[in-house]
């Protein structure tokens, strides 16, 4: 049965959300699935870094995503969906497909990426793929101002999507039992981080949480500084 909280949604749903059109679906691997939609309205209009879109999940509410293609002329957004588990988000990433429609809203601002200047390292997880592949897009002409920092379940498999989305200068740290990879990853951002460096940080709230802590301590020189969880130990539907 769905919640409440789902049916007020669903309420808000039929009041102002737009159709979007799934245009073309592709499995990167075992649990990434590149989603494309047609937004007709976005024609002319554009798309920024970091932005985000909210897909209504009839019957659970919304869940957020983050393109990381765009043809503005065509109004065609891309997402990269992390199938993993059996929640709402994941069980929908999974089974859609070309031809389905879908209620969306945004894209809105998010991170707004677009805004920062000067060097930027961006640490997160397999969720935070879309936002560094917009990251990388929009420094294309200088990636060498760009690095990035993930926690993976799977190396191997991360380190496949990462060469698809041809992210540059990539550290990454598989996940271990009981957090033991902390240690490496708080010396993966060092080794990254100046004072000209502005850090984002995304993914599970509670790696951000613990790295934010681990970089005081002796602390860390940087310019400043951008939080957006994505996920959290024991939460669904988190913006």
């Amino acid at each position: 049965m769905a919640s409440v909280a789902a049916r007020f949604t669903d309420t808000l749903a039929r009041m102002f959300l737009r159709d979007a059109l799934i245009t073309k679906t592709h499995d990167l691997s075992a649990h990434f699935r590149r989603i494309e939609m047609a937004f007709p309205w976005l024609k002319g209009v554009g798309v920024s870094a970091g932005d985000k879109v909210q897909l209504r999940v009839p019957g659970e509410g919304m869940r957020t995503y983050t393109p990381y293609r765009f043809d503005d002329a065509a109004g065609v957004v891309s997402f990269l969906a992390y199938v993993h588990g059996d929640g709402p988000g994941a069980r929908w990433a999974r089974a859609v497909e070309a031809g389905h429609r879908v209620r969306v809203f945004g894209p809105r601002g998010s991170l707004a990426l677009s805004r920062m200047s000067g060097p930027v390292v961006l640490f997160g997880d397999e969720t935070s793929f879309a936002a560094a592949a917009s990251l990388a897009a929009l420094r294309s002409r200088a990636p060498s101002d760009v690095g990035f920092v993930f926690e993976a379940s799977s190396a191997s498999e991360s380190a496949v999507i990462i060469r698809e989305l041809a992210l540059p200068n990539v550290a990454l740290v598989e996940k271990t039992a009981g957090d033991g990879h902390f240690e490496e990853l708080e010396k993966r951002l060092r080794e990254k981080l100046s004072p000209s460096t502005q850090l984002v940080m995304t993914g599970r709230a509670q790696s951000i949480q613990a790295m934010r802590g681990a970089l005081k301590s002796p602390p860390v020189s940087y310019t400043g500084q951008k939080v957006k969880a994505y996920w959290s130990v024991g939460k669904t539907g988190l913006d």
